[in-house]
């Protein structure tokens, strides 16, 4: 498992389109699971909306609470359909604000670790 490195994944909860929220629940988990395979620690705020009391909860203490643990990720990774959600471009911005990489592809996040290694390495 890899140290130092913890990663957002951001991305649509809410139904939209022909996207029911199970389908991007779904979608999270993969990838949360897919990057623990490969030793990349994550956290995966998509999971909650497989519960119906996570929904009762407000869109503003959901948002805050996802700040809160994106100030301490390493970098963020947007997932396919990122641009129709509001939460998600939300978490974007603010992680530019805090000068968090972000990535718009599992390929994309790979290459940006290695090239963050080769640095580390001299």
């Amino acid at each position: 498992m890899r140290i130092g490195v913890l990663v957002y994944i951001s991305g649509p909860i809410t139904p939209k389109e022909e996207f029911m929220a199970e389908e991007n629940v779904i979608e999270g988990l993969k990838m949360h699971l897919k990057l623990t395979e490969m030793g990349i620690p994550s956290h995966c705020p998509m999971l909650v909306g497989g519960y119906p009391s996570a929904w009762l909860v407000d869109w503003e203490d959901w948002i805050a609470l996802d700040f809160a643990i994106i100030n301490r990720c390493t970098h963020v990774l947007l997932l396919p359909r990122w641009l129709t959600s509001k939460g998600a471009l939300e978490e974007r911005d603010y992680a530019i604000t805090k000068g968090i990489p972000i990535a718009e592809s599992l390929d994309e996040l790979v290459k940006m670790l290695e090239e963050s290694d080769a640095r580390a390495k001299g």
